[in-house]
C-alpha cells in the first residue's frame, strides 16, 4: 500500500465519520455513507482517489468476510430447517425476477451480457440491510423474518453461482464457455468436500487448542487466518473469494465458537465492507445521476413495486398469510450489495458499459436508501395496504406483536404500555441471573410482571423467549413511569451496583412512591444506607441468595408461607435445576469461553420444515444432549410441563437449558433429527 493510497483511506474514513455524525438522526445507514464518499471522492467528482482499481482486492476481502459471517449465521441445520422457504420460495423468486428483468432489458436494447449481469443484480436483496434492520426491531424470528432470511440465504447463494458464472464467462470469452463452466463446477465440488472435511477434522480442534490459551490475539489472528486461507484458496482454483468465505464460514458455523469467531471478525469485515461500498461509488457517473434522476427514480420505484408483489404473491400461494406475505414483500423489495459485485465483476471484464453500470448501480441505491423506512413502518403499510383490500377481497387479520427496536426504549415502552400497566405486577430492574430467576417464578406462579435490563442481545432473547422484558436504563424515572411504576406491587433491583441501585430508590422515593423496594446487595456492607434511602429490604448476596429474593417478593405479595416454603423445597429437591442456566447478554457471551461448564438458556425457533414439528416433546430424545426443555412459547403463550396432548408447530420457539455445546447440539437435533 502507497503513502498516497493509505491518505486517500483516511480521507474516506474521516468523511465517513463525520457524514454519519452529521446524519445519524435520519437513520440512514452506514452503506449509503460509504457509497456517497465514493461518489465525492471518485474520479466523476473530486478525483481525490486517483487509481480507483487499486481497491479491488480490499473490496474483495470486505465481500469475503461477509459471506464468512453468513456462513456462520446460517449454518447445515438452519438451512435444512429452512429447506423450503430457501430452495422454493428463493428459487421462484430469483429465477422469475431474473427472467423479468432480462425481458425487460432486451426489450430496452441492451446487449445479453448486460442484460444478464443487470438482471442478476437487481434480482438479489439487501442481505446486509435486510438483517440488521431484522434484528434492530426484533423480527428475526416472526414469520415474515424467516421468509426473509430463507429467501436471502437462498440469494447469496445465487450470488455466489453468478459470481462463479461471470468469472468463467470472463476467462472463457466466446468460445469454451461450457468446458470453462464444467471444469469450474468439478473445482467448486471438490472444493466444498474439502471445505467440509476440515471444519469437521481440522477445524475445531485448532479452535480448541487456541482457546484453552486464553489469548484474544492469538484467536483474532486464527480467525482472519482461516477465513482470509479459505478465500485466497478458492481465488487459487479460479472461484470466487466470496465462496470460500461462505464455505468456511458454514463449517464453523456448526461449531460452539460461531459467536465468539463472529464478534472478533466483525470489526474487520465491516471496515473493509465499507471500503467495498467506496469503490462501488467510484463507479457512478455524477453527471449522469443528475441527468437522469427522473428516470432512476422511476425505474428504482418499479423495482420496489415489482419485488414486493412478486414475494407477496408467492408467499400466499405457499400457504401464508397475507400479513406476513406482505411484510416479507415490504422488506425484500430493494436491491442489494451483491448486485454491486455483480455490475463491478462485469464492468471489470467489460461486459456491461460504464454509463449502464452507473445507471444499475443508482437504481440499487435508491432501493437500498429507502428500505430502514419501509421497515420501521412495515406494519403500518401492511396494515394500510390489505385494509384497502378487503374492501373488495376478505383478507386474514393482522397479528399484533412488538417489533420496535431495544436501541429505542422510550418507542417500544410506548408500544406495550397497555401490556404493562396491570396492576399489582412486580417490577425487576435488571435482568441477570437474580432477575431471570425472580422472572421464572413470577411466570411459574402466573403474577404480572415487568423487567428491564440494558443489555440489547440479553432483551431479544429473552423477548424471544417470552418473557417481558424491555430494554432500556433503569436509572431513567420516566422510562419506569411508562412501564407502569406507579401501577406495580412492588419493585426489585437485582443487580449489586451500590451507587445505581441508591440512585433509582432516591428518584422513586423522590415523585412520593411508596411502593416496596427490595434490593439485591453484593454484601451488607452499604444496607444501612440503602434502607435508610427508602429501601424497605436489603438482601446480601450470600447462597441462596435467589431463593431468598424469591421468598420476600411472594411474601410481599401475600402468598402463603406454607406455598413458598413448598416451592423453596421442591428446588432445593430438584438441587436448584429450576436455578441453573441464564440468557447470555453480549458481553456474557463474549467473555464466556467455550469449554467452560456454564449453564446457559437459549431460545430455538422452530421453523417451517424443522424435524422436531409434528413432535411430541416425550418423543424427543434429548437426554444425550445433556440439555433440560424449560418452556415453549407459544404465539402469545407460553406452555410449561407437563406437555400433555402438545405437538410442536411451526413458530414455536422451544427454550433449552444445558451448557453452551449441549444447547448448540440440541438446537441442530431440533432442526435436523441428527444427533
Amino acid at each position: 500500500m502507497t503513502s498516497g493510497m493509505l491518505n486517500e483511506i483516511i480521507i474516506i474514513l474521516t468523511l465517513t465519520v463525520l457524514l454519519a455524525a452529521w446524519l445519524q438522526r435520519y437513520g440512514i445507514p452506514t452503506i449509503l455513507l460509504y457509497f456517497l464518499v465514493g461518489i465525492v471522492v471518485g474520479p466523476n467528482v473530486t478525483g481525490l482517489v486517483s487509481d480507483p482499481h487499486a481497491y479491488h482486492i480490499l473490496a474483495e476481502f470486505g465481500v469475503a468476510f461477509l459471506l464468512f459471517t453468513l456462513g456462520l449465521e446460517f449454518s447445515l441445520p438452519r438451512l435444512f430447517a429452512l429447506r423450503k422457504t430457501v430452495f422454493g420460495m428463493g428459487s421462484l423468486q430469483v429465477v422469475i425476477c431474473l427472467a423479468v428483468f432480462l425481458v425487460a432489458n432486451l426489450a430496452w436494447g441492451s446487449e445479453l451480457s448486460t442484460a444478464f449481469i443487470a438482471a442478476s443484480a437487481l434480482a438479489l436483496s439487501s442481505t446486509a440491510i435486510v438483517t440488521k434492520e431484522l434484528a434492530r426491531y426484533q423480527q428475526i424470528n416472526t414469520r415474515h423474518g424467516q421468509i426473509a432470511i430463507g429467501i436471502l440465504l437462498f440469494q447469496d447463494i445465487a450470488a455466489v453461482v453468478l459470481l462463479i458464472f461471470l468469472s468463467a464467462t470472463g476467462k472463457s470469452g466466446d468460445s469454451g464457455l461450457f468446458m470453462t463452466l464444467i471444469w469450474t463446477l468439478i473445482k467448486g465440488a471438490g472444493y466444498f468436500l474439502f471445505i467440509g472435511w476440515s471444519g469437521k477434522y481440522i477445524l475445531p480442534p485448532l479452535f480448541t487448542r487456541i482457546s484453552a490459551t486464553k489469548s484474544q490475539e492469538l484467536f483474532v489472528l486464527t480467525v482472519l487466518t482461516v477465513a482470509l486461507s479459505a478465500a485466497a484458496i478458492a481465488h487459487f482454483l479460479g472461484l470466487a473469494m466470496a465462496l470460500g468465505a461462505f464455505m468456511a464460514g458454514m463449517m464453523l458455523g456448526e461449531s460452539h465458537f460461531r459467536h465468539q469467531i463472529e464478534n472478533e471478525i466483525r470489526p474487520f469485515r465491516d471496515l473493509l465492507l465499507g471500503l467495498f461500498f467506496v469503490s462501488i461509488g467510484f463507479m457512478v457517473d455524477f453527471e449522469l445521476l443528475t441527468e437522469y434522476w427522473y428516470r432512476i427514480l422511476f425505474f428504482s420505484a418499479c423495482l420496489i413495486i415489482f419485488k414486493c408483489a412478486l414475494i407477496t404473491l408467492l408467499c400466499v400461494l405457499l400457504g401464508d398469510k397475507h400479513s406476513d406475505a406482505l411484510r416479507a414483500g415490504v422488506v425484500l423489495c430493494q436491491g442489494g450489495e451483491f448486485g454491486f459485485a455483480l455490475i463491478a465483476m462485469g464492468q471489470g471484464d467489460q461486459l456491461i458499459p460504464v454509463d449502464q453500470a452507473s445507471f444499475f448501480v443508482s437504481i440499487i441505491v435508491v432501493s437500498m436508501a429507502v428500505t430502514p423506512f419501509l421497515m420501521k413502518h412495515v406494519d403500518p403499510i401492511a396494515q394500510t395496504v390489505l385494509r384497502r383490500l378487503s374492501r373488495s377481497t376478505q383478507t386474514d387479520p393482522l397479528p399484533a406483536f412488538a417489533h420496535d427496536s431495544v436501541a429505542d426504549s422510550h418507542s417500544e415502552t410506548a408500544v406495550e404500555q397497555n401490556n404493562s400497566e396491570k396492576q399489582q405486577h412486580v417490577m425487576i430492574l435488571g435482568y441477570g441471573r437474580v432477575g431471570q430467576a425472580l422472572g421464572r417464578f413470577m411466570q411459574q406462579e402466573d403474577i404480572p410482571y415487568v423487567a428491564i435490563d440494558d443489555d440489547p442481545a440479553r432483551v431479544r432473547m429473552a423477548r424471544d423467549a417470552g418473557e417481558t422484558v424491555f430494554f432500556g436504563d433503569t436509572r431513567n424515572l420516566s422510562i419506569l413511569e411508562k412501564l407502569g411504576l406507579d401501577h406495580a406491587a412492588l419493585v426489585v433491583i437485582s443487580f449489586d451496583d451500590y451507587l445505581t441501585s441508591k440512585h433509582i430508590i432516591v428518584a422513586i422515593r423522590a415523585t412520593g412512591n411508596s411502593r416496596p423496594i427490595i434490593v439485591r446487595s453484593r454484601d451488607d456492607s452499604h444496607a444501612d444506607v440503602l434502607i435508610e434511602s427508602g429501601a424497605d429490604e436489603v438482601i446480601p448476596e450470600i447462597h441462596e441468595a435467589s431463593l431468598t429474593i424469591v421468598s420476600a417478593v411472594m411474601a410481599s405479595l401475600n402468598i402463603s408461607n406454607d406455598r413458598i416454603d413448598n416451592l423453596l423445597n421442591s428446588v432445593r429437591a430438584s438441587r436448584y435445576n429450576v436455578l441453573k442456566g441464564y440468557f447470555l447478554g453480549e458481553k456474557s457471551r463474549q467473555s464466556l469461553s467455550p469449554d467452560v461448564d456454564a449453564q446457559i438458556m437459549q431460545p430455538v425457533y422452530l421453523p417451517q420444515g424443522a424435524w422436531a414439528c409434528s413432535k411430541a416433546p416425550g418423543e424427543l430424545n434429548l437426554g444425550p444432549h445433556g440439555v433440560t426443555l424449560h418452556s415453549i412459547r407459544r404465539q402469545e403463550q407460553t406452555l410449561l410441563a407437563p406437555y400433555e396432548n402438545l405437538l410442536f408447530e411451526r413458530g414455536d420457539i422451544v427454550v433449552l437449558g444445558g451448557k453452551v455445546s449441549q444447547v448448540e447440539a440440541a438446537e441442530a437435533y431440533l432442526l435436523t433429527g441428527v444427533h
